[in-house]
């Protein structure tokens, strides 16, 4: 059962009750991430999620460490484009020390300057890890191709040099800026009662957090379709494909799931089955979308030999004009409702997922949306408003290219190598 509850000082509590569980997940989001950021604080969002696990008066990082270790309890925080969430999975009874632990990291860290220094190690350290991850550095290659410098287009991770020269002063006016009460969300799902942690909450974090809102105010990035080949010595080449999506509140996000469904999204997709099953051209071919508040990216993503690079690029092409101009079957458009209602249950079967979509929905919706209401939007979807969709969204006049690998030239634009710091990471910066 979902259940909501905003305190005093503008803090969102939500809940869904899980009773057929023993353990529960828990976890405080920030409606704050790398598009908050001006140019000369890229990463900083990420950084202070690191700084948050390095003690506070009571404990020290060790000790946060050993008192979930001690519980078999697990605790981790990743930071995204629009948001940063802190988060705990435990068994029931040890939820207070759970939110305890992660109230305490945000209310009280110490930023020491000897841990930012020392951090800033340890984030140098996983930038170089993802630039020697040429699958992960092709999606920011792409996005910094589409959309340039504006914050979306930049890696989450962040810059060399801004993560060289941050300081105490400049993550403590970020963490007091933006970790007010209405830009944070407490969300658990599992064996929770929401009264009880309602109580919990309150006498945690009902006190102590700045209650003026901060100006999340954004510019919607704009795009033109633009071609970036970056030669690097690796094995494979690595493709992103694509142009601007929907966002988060668009209507037509359900037709959208459909139409990725058939195109990438699936074994069973138009993509796979041309590229992969007829021609074992590539290992990994598909679909990607991501969406925003106001904005969002669709592409395709593939990976092959660089040889084999331009007709892997071909193939897309004509996957992509002839579901444009022709539609999907009946079969197909019947089998993709199908498997997006099954996969989209089957994801939302741990305390982990659901704790994410309860804090993702109050988000951007302000409420849940059911996966009751997920299938009926779903098998509402028409095949003429998927046709209409692809009309505008299979456009390859509007598509960006990135391609980085060993490939010395595409569609007539000439590699130029990667240099350190080009791409960054993917698009979540990872758990630590």
């Amino acid at each position: 059962m979902y259940k909501k509850t905003i305190l005093e000082n503008g803090l969102t509590v939500v809940t869904e009750a899980m009773p057929e569980f023993r353990s529960c997940s828990l976890g405080i989001w920030a409606t704050v991430g790398s598009r908050n950021e001006k140019f000369d604080q890229a990463g900083l969002s990420h950084f202070l999620e690191h700084l948050l696990f390095k003690g506070t008066p009571s404990r020290s990082a060790a000790e946060i460490a050993e008192a979930m270790d001690g519980v078999g309890g697990h605790i981790n925080a990743f930071t995204e484009k629009e948001s940063t969430c802190y988060y705990s999975r435990v068994m029931d009874h040890h939820l207070p020390l759970a939110l305890e632990i992660l109230s305490d990291m945000l209310l009280n860290s110490l930023l020491d300057e000897q841990e930012i220094e020392r951090e800033k190690g340890v984030i140098l350290e996983e930038i170089k890890m993802y630039e020697d991850a040429p699958d992960e550095v092709i999606f920011d290659l792409f996005t910094r191709t589409l959309w340039g410098d504006d914050p979306l287009g930049r890696p989450v991770i962040g810059r060399r040099e801004v993560v060289s020269s941050l300081n105490r002063q400049e993550l403590k006016g970020y963490l007091a800026r933006h970790y007010v009460a209405p830009n944070l969300i407490v969300a658990a799902a599992g064996q929770v009662q929401h009264e009880a942690f309602l109580e919990l909450v309150s006498g945690l974090l009902n006190q102590g957090l700045p209650t003026a809102r901060s100006e999340m105010a954004h510019s919607v990035p704009r795009s033109s379709p633009r071609t970036t080949v970056r030669t690097k010595d690796c094995e494979q080449a690595y493709m992103c494909y694509g142009c601007d999506g929907l966002s988060q509140t668009d209507d037509r996000r359900y037709a959208m799931l459909v139409l990725d469904s058939v195109l990438g999204g699936s074994m069973s997709s138009r993509l796979f089955q041309e590229i992969r099953e007829k021609r074992g051209l590539v290992y990994s071919v598909g679909t990607f979308q991501n969406s925003y508040r106001d904005c969002g990216v669709f592409g395709i993503y593939a990976s092959t030999s660089a040889e084999r690079m331009p007709q892997v690029l071909d193939l897309t092409r004509q996957v992509l004009l002839s579901l444009r101009h022709e539609g999907m079957t009946p079969v197909e458009f019947g089998r993709a409702r199908e498997h997006l209602k099954g996969s989209i249950a089957l994801a939302l079967e741990s305390t982990s997922s659901r704790m994410m979509r309860l804090a993702r929905c109050e988000h951007y919706y302000g409420r849940l949306i059911s996966l009751e209401e997920v299938i009926t939007k779903i098998d509402a979807v028409t095949p003429e408003q998927v046709k209409e969709l692809a009309e505008w969204l299979l456009d390859t006049e509007r598509y960006t290219l990135a391609v980085l690998g060993p490939v010395s030239e595409i569609d007539g634009v000439k590699g130029r190598p990667l240099t350190a710091g080009a791409a960054g990471t993917a698009e979540a910066a990872r758990a630590q």
